[in-house]
């Protein structure tokens, strides 16, 4: 199985310990460069920039992020909906021309009720599924036809539609798609390229993959999969669970009530609560969900030595996970302590899949001449 690793850009502000002022680190261009340029030297392929109320606009930040680096790919959170889907097919197709592919695409269904209507959208849970999905169908329609088409659905219409550019990447980006309603589960099926969980348990995760194996099949399609996860990560297990403590230790009850209270409409923040009250965190050997106590969406990390991570890591590649979608505190720091004790040990399967690329793009490369 191949495997890829990405992490993330914490555009609300890091911390080096929550609830505790000074460890702060304010949203900033010197924040988010400095994260990314250390994911890119530590070897990540890719990087997360996310959507939320409380985020810096996601787009604008990618654009940055790509001018500011040389390869890492950035994986674009957006909302379908909030913009119309022609808008968002062109802006992605120019993000991925204008970077000769360094764009993956994240799509989000919304944030809580209150978000959504901060930002005017009042559709029910499942109306934003169904609008996600008329979106995608008018997206990759876009992005693959070359002739005018119309279309007229329940929440979109629009007539004579063309999109340039084009997508660089054919025939279009990867798209990243997540959720554990039937809405959601239904929407990767039939549009996911890489299916992504939050953190539980790699025998959860194994029965989940099994699902959407079955219902992608339905619909004439396969995925792939990935983990979004935290990462505590140390030269000693002793060393590691201590980092994990010390990161929540000053807490507020203000900031874990806040937390508590965030989410609604939302299965998969509803599967972190519940994780978060398993007894000292612990819901499986390294995995400690202690990080779902203050903070909104994923809250799984592996937690341990060089080894444990990464024994970690290939129990979810066991399940059926290829796709890691990483994160830690600070980030910038966290991202080289696992490029440097954790990732020298995924080597052989970097370099072996890098062969097979590389071998592949030459094969076109002498089909083209014979094909054109």
């Amino acid at each position: 199985m191949t495997v890829e690793f990405g992490w993330f850009i914490p555009t609300w502000g890091d911390t080096a310990a929550f609830g505790v002022p000074e460890a702060e680190a304010a949203p900033s261009m010197e924040l988010f460069s400095g994260v990314a340029q250390s994911a890119e030297k530590a070897g990540f392929e890719y990087i997360l920039v996310p959507v939320q109320t409380n985020c810096w606009d996601a787009y604008i930040t990618c654009a940055m992020i790509a001018a500011k680096t040389e390869k890492i790919i950035p994986l674009v959170a957006a909302r379908p909906g909030f913009i119309a889907p022609t808008v968002m097919a062109k802006m992605l197709s120019t993000f991925d021309q204008l970077t000769e592919g360094r764009v993956r695409v994240n799509l989000i269904a919304g944030g809580t009720s209150s978000e959504c209507e901060a930002d005017g959208s009042f559709h029910s849970h499942d109306e934003r599924y169904e609008l996600f999905d008329e979106a995608l169908d008018v997206m990759k329609r876009a992005w693959t036809e070359e002739e005018p088409f119309d279309f007229a659905g329940k929440y979109f219409k629009a007539n004579q539609i063309l999109v340039k550019p084009k997508p660089y990447q054919k025939p279009f980006p990867p798209i990243y798609l997540g959720g554990l309603s039937e809405a959601a589960k239904n929407l990767c099926a039939k549009h996911a390229d890489v299916h992504l969980f939050w953190g539980d348990t790699p025998d959860t995760i194994a029965e989940r993959v099994a699902e959407m194996n079955a219902r992608a099949a339905t619909v004439g399609r396969t995925l792939r999969y990935g983990m979004r996860l935290h990462i505590i990560v140390r030269e000693t297990e002793d060393e590691a669970w201590a980092a994990a403590r010390a990161l929540i230790a000053h807490a507020t009850p203000k900031l874990q009530q806040e937390r508590a209270a965030l989410g609604d409409q939302s299965v998969a923040n509803d599967r972190m609560k519940e994780l978060a009250k398993v007894e000292n965190h612990m819901i499986d050997q390294h995995l400690w969900s202690g990080i779902a106590t203050v903070r909104e969406g994923a809250g799984v990390a592996i937690v341990g030595n060089p080894e444990q991570v990464a024994g970690t890591i290939r129990r979810f590649m066991d399940a059926g996970c290829s796709s890691f979608c990483l994160s830690g505190y600070p980030h910038a720091e966290e991202a080289e302590r696992f490029g440097r004790l954790v990732m020298p040990l995924f080597a052989d399967d970097l370099a072996k899949q890098n062969a097979n690329v590389e071998h592949a793009t030459s094969l076109i490369q002498e089909l083209e001449p014979v094909q054109g």
